[in-house]
């Protein structure tokens, strides 16, 4: 119910804003074609290679199916496709109602095992409609945040101080509203990667994922982060997801 609020309340700060034109671009969003047209522009590919699919394939099935196991009749998620984005960071990420999509460099620097613990992560995502969400928010939110950032420009180049001033007084309140939407969404984004770890650890992947994590952590680094950062971030620092899991397992 709060997972359900909260989407609620973020769909009420943006149809604020933007009406009507926001209710026609979450209906666009839930489109089956959105979520191709999504994998296209983010430049996520079908697995193509025969390597790829005789690595890939029977790890996803062998998730899957300790997901089955685990949640039996919870168990909705009916259909998952498995993609690759072209970059070289480890990561992964879910949207729409079938994607997942691994990195290259996750395939390449992971071991079979750590993948199953990335991929029992972002399955989760789905079997929490997180996955659905996600597509909706980036979908739906691309032309706001396009035309927000026209907005800007426009502004930036307004050579008279007071009509400067007028252009300023007269968005304030759209930009209030959307910075707290934005806030809403956020912080619901980060719960849910609590939540997805936690998950993955039920179906017995918590070792998997934890050293995932791990890694990730190691390559990456993370830099200290301001006020603003932390309450904009998308995700939760990874040490505090690598302390609950460490928590949980021992």
């Amino acid at each position: 119910m709060l997972k359900l609020g909260l989407y609620l309340l973020w769909v009420g700060f943006y149809f604020l804003v933007y009406g009507p034109f926001y209710v026609v671009l979450l209906i666009i969003a839930s489109l089956p074609v959105s979520e191709k047209l999504w994998r296209w522009a983010s430049g996520i590919r079908p697995l193509r290679i025969k390597a790829e699919k005789e690595r890939l394939l029977p790890l996803l099935e062998e998730v899957y199916r300790a997901y089955v196991e685990r949640e039996e009749e919870d168990a909705h998620v009916q259909k998952i496709n498995l993609f690759i984005q072209e970059s070289m960071t480890i990561n992964a990420q879910a949207f729409g109602r079938e994607t997942i999509a691994l990195t290259k460099g996750a395939i390449d620097l992971l071991s079979d095992e750590d993948l199953k613990g990335l991929i029992a992560h972002e399955l989760a995502h789905h079997h929490n409609h997180d996955a659905k969400m996600a597509l909706f928010m980036r979908v739906a939110n691309f032309p706001i945040a396009f035309l927000m950032n026209k907005l800007r420009k426009i502004h930036d180049r307004l050579e008279s101080g007071a009509v400067k001033f007028f252009f300023s007084i007269l968005f304030a309140p759209i930009r209030l509203i959307a910075f707290v939407g934005d806030l809403i969404l956020m912080y619901h984004s980060r719960q849910q990667e609590y939540y997805a770890d936690v998950l993955a650890l039920i179906w017995g992947y918590d070792e998997e994922l934890a050293n995932v994590l791990i890694q990730i952590y190691q390559i990456s680094m993370e830099e200290p982060q301001s006020v603003s950062e932390m309450i904009r971030a998308t995700h939760p620092p990874i040490t505090k997801r690598i302390e609950q899991l460490e928590t949980i397992i021992h």
